[in-house]
């Protein structure tokens, strides 16, 4: 091998990794691969990797005599990101420009149509983030292998000029490797914004409730003072600014001497904020557009507040040296405002009281995934628009969860209690699946008076919405049963959704899985009643999952007798 050669394969590779940065930072093209099953994300995907697939042809390698493209790694991606269409859309495209443009036989443009098709049958069992980079690699062996034994039964002049022992295995081994290559930088990539999602979620979080009693009163000067104070004292920014549609309405930290309240706006990227709705993130002083030469800001990140479909006001988060907005600094922005608009939206609508009787959101943060909230609240927040009876039903689930988030998890309560927690999230749920998702709950009088521990029965249901049924295409059904076996309380949820694969089931069961609900769970049982009880899980992908949750049968009014524990 060359150096010039092995450049070229560092520079194809190169390429494949940009690629696949830009791609993860899209949330359009992501959102394209987490849901490839219509139209638009399955021809979005198959522009994506046909260009990934054509320019594979313009990065031919040279070896020897024969030459080295990286076609067929953007062919195996479109079949694992967007299924067996957009995997037969580029494996077409592909073959069409060898047919038309480099004049090849029909045996490898048929193998490439092929090959991508049935990569995206991958891509029908599996979601796109179960598909690991290992997965992905040992597909590209295959295929690379299969191509090398058709193109040795079927040689021809032009199949062959692709074909000779070195440049079978540097193809093969430069599939891999990009395949590989490109999940695995999809993978960082989003572990990274999760982890910023996290930190950022916790901390919005904190602002929330700390600002919850202030802005339930209205969205003005007082109040939006205090809320800028707390910001800048917890997200230790530089610059903190709160405006209306017209005059800023607070701002604390440096440039305070001229961006004063009650005062007009400054910045031109505030201005630009309000007018075009959208979050702007600057990272210049020509870009942010202060017309006081000596403003210390450099850049910043400025989100829209909104109440219904009206821009009310921004929030301003500002660092004074260029190039500083960090992706921590854009989700905590973006988090703050999602829940100060809806703060300040059902303040108006005298909804936010009824969030604050039930609960603190600061509790919650130790109970609902940051995701998951944020969903809820945006999803609130559009019913409020369309449906306020339905917004004002999901915010009283919202509360009940929080309400919970108060309780201590070793505490005995209810089965009815229990469920009672488990029907406002399932609310919730049924809001994001739509006419999808179907309940049914089987509890008798007997049963529904049992002790169980507190929070054992909501992580099953959760697991059972987003691992099973929400990757699922279709009709969903989620069954809650409840029945004595002698001494025994058994509790099963059941969901007809993709199953859980038999090497993962494994690793659950050993304790030895990523996903700490289930585990837990199950620790806690034993713990309390011992190895004879706890919870057992049988799945059969894709058909479905259903766990069962075995403990000792115990009446809350027995328990009340004999040892006053509730």
């Amino acid at each position: 091998m060359t150096v010039f050669t092995l450049l070229e394969i560092i520079s194809a590779l190169s390429f494949i990794a940009m690629t696949a940065y830009l791609t993860a930072r899209s949330r359009f093209i992501m959102r394209c691969a987490r849901y490839p099953f219509h139209r638009a994300s399955q021809f979005s995907l198959i522009v994506l990797f046909a260009f990934l697939s054509i320019t594979g042809n313009y990065s031919t390698l040279p070896w020897d005599e024969s030459r080295v493209t990286t076609r067929l790694i953007g062919v195996i991606l479109a079949g694992i990101s967007g299924g067996p269409v957009s995997g037969f859309g580029v494996g077409f495209i592909c073959a069409s420009y060898l047919v038309m443009i480099e004049y090849s036989s029909i045996i490898l443009p048929l193998f490439i149509i092929v090959a991508g098709f049935l990569s995206g049958m991958l891509r029908l069992r599996f979601t796109f983030h179960q598909i690991t980079p290992l997965t992905g690699a040992s597909v590209a062996l295959i295929i690379e292998l299969c191509q090398i034994s058709l193109i040795t039964l079927f040689p021809d002049s032009t199949a062959t000029l692709f074909l000779n022992f070195a440049s079978a295995v540097l193809t093969m081994g430069v599939s891999i490797i990009g395949v590989w290559l490109f999940l695995y930088i999809i993978n960082w990539v989003e572990a990274e914004q999760d982890i910023y999602g996290a930190r950022a979620a916790q901390l919005s979080l904190d602002i929330a409730s700390r600002t919850l009693p202030f802005l339930r009163l209205g969205f003005n000067k007082h109040s939006a003072t205090i809320t800028a104070s707390i910001i800048y004292e917890l997200a230790q920014v530089d610059a903190v600014s709160i405006t209306g549609r017209y005059k800023r309405l607070a701002f604390i930290g440096q440039g305070a001497d001229h961006h004063k309240p009650s005062e007009p706006i400054l910045s031109a990227v505030v201005k630009e904020t309000i007018t075009s709705k959208t979050m702007k993130v600057v990272n210049t002083p020509s870009d942010r557009g202060c017309p006081v030469p000596y403003c210390p800001l450099k850049s910043s990140v400025v989100v829209p507040l909104f109440s219904n479909d009206r821009v009310i006001g921004t929030i301003e988060i500002a660092r004074v040296h260029e190039n500083t907005v960090s992706e921590l600094d854009i989700h905590i922005a973006d988090g703050i405002a999602n829940l100060l608009s809806v703060q300040i939206q059902l303040a108006e609508v005298d909804k936010q009281r009824k969030m604050r009787e039930k609960a603190e959101l600061k509790a919650l943060r130790a109970q609902i995934n940051p995701h998951f909230l944020f969903n809820t609240i945006n999803i609130i927040m559009s019913f409020c628009r369309t449906d306020p009876d339905k917004a004002r039903s999901l915010l009283g689930s919202l509360a009940t969860l929080m309400q919970r988030g108060y309780s201590n998890q070793d505490e005995l309560v209810t089965l009815q209690n229990e469920l009672a927690a488990i029907m406002a999230y399932l609310e919730i749920a049924m809001s994001r699946f739509g006419d999808r998702l179907d309940i049914a709950v089987n509890i008798d009088d007997e049963t529904s008076t049992a002790l169980i521990p507190a929070l054992s029965l909501q992580p099953l249901v959760e697991n059972a919405l987003n691992h099973g049924l929400f990757p699922k295409l279709g009709s969903c059904l989620l069954s809650i049963e409840a029945y004595i076996e002698e001494t025994t309380l058994i509790i099963t949820i059941t969901d007809n959704g993709v199953g859980i694969p038999p090497e993962k089931l494994a690793k659950i069961q050993a304790g030895d899985s990523d996903g700490v609900g289930l585990t837990n769970v199950h620790q806690r049982l034993t713990s309390l009643y011992g190895t004879k009880y706890g919870l057992t899980i049988t799945s059969k992908p894709p058909f479905g999952t259903e766990v069962r949750l075995r403990i000792p049968f115990r009446q809350s009014v027995c328990i009340q007798k004999e040892s006053g524990v509730i």
